[in-house]
């Protein structure tokens, strides 16, 4: 072998041998950060209520909540909990885009609204706080959407704020029609200081249901791009007989899945179910 030859093949296996020591590197790299975002998704999880029936001594109320994302870690966020014994809250989210920084924006949002809420303050005042502490350094303008309500369970009295958040549906009983809440200033938390939300309220008899969701529900697409939509979603709830909090989640995962075909998840699904029994 001539010393060009050879020279050439030495040089031809040190590439070989560069790109593959490259190519194990990529890979090694890309193991890590697969499995650091599978250990943020179970932190993530670990962090959202998961253990149903949560309060199986108060019988006032029945609640479910389910989170889908559409990658590891998401930006949704559900959460409830008791701001005393008679008061109890909820609240649904949605970070705008998923991935790490809707997840770690959803955890200051969520950590933010619990924390106001827990000083026993009007829905309104919870909203208006949390977005003014949202949007001090906000320097990437994520933004966030959020319902929150906080129900007397003594009087089945519901106040509610609503923050550029979908519109829950409503359920009553004594006539099995479906609605949705309609909700007045209403806008987004984390881009505009000092705005006014308003309170709204009505009045839940025993057997009335509340469902809280995520724009991941209704703007799921099928095959042909066609969105799920929110009339679909008032029909399927309207159509279940069995109010039951956990059928009706499983009810609507289900349409959802028919009509995607198991197509990709473009946002988080999300899904919050409440229902007041007034028994105490």
């Amino acid at each position: 072998m001539t010393s060009k030859k050879l020279y050439t093949t030495v040089m031809t296996s040190l590439r070989s041998y560069k790109n593959l020591k490259k190519l194990e590197e990529t890979s090694a790299a890309k193991e890590k950060i697969e499995s650091e975002l599978q250990v943020a998704s179970k932190i993530q999880a670990s962090m959202l209520p998961r253990i149903f029936p949560p309060f199986p001594d108060r019988n006032e109320f029945e609640i479910f909540a389910s989170m889908e994302p559409a990658r590891n870690v998401g930006g949704d966020f559900y959460d409830f909990f008791f701001i005393n014994d008679n008061k109890f809250c909820f609240v649904i989210g949605d970070v705008a885009g998923n991935g790490v920084p809707a997840a770690l924006f959803m955890v200051i949002t969520k950590t933010l609204i619990k924390n106001e809420a827990l000083r026993n303050i009007s829905a309104e005042e919870i909203l208006y706080n949390v977005n003014n502490a949202l949007c001090k350094d906000n320097d990437e303008y994520i933004f966030v959407t959020a319902f929150i309500g906080i129900l007397d369970l003594k009087t089945g009295e519901l106040e509610f704020a609503n923050a550029g958040h979908n519109s829950p549906l409503i359920c009553r009983t004594e006539d099995g029609e479906c609605s949705y809440i309609k909700s007045n200033n209403t806008f987004i938390l984390g881009i505009t200081e000092e705005f006014e939300y308003q309170r709204g309220s009505l009045s839940l008899d025993s057997g009335d249901v509340i469902f809280l969701y995520t724009d991941g529900v209704t703007e799921s697409r099928d095959e042909n791009k066609e969105q799920y939509g929110n009339v679909r979603l008032q029909k399927v709830i309207s159509k279940i007989e069995n109010k039951d909090v956990y059928n009706i989640e499983q009810v609507v995962k289900d349409d959802l899945s028919r009509f995607t075909k198991g197509a990709y998840l473009f946002d988080d699904v999300t899904m919050l179910v409440l229902k007041f029994n007034r028994t105490r």
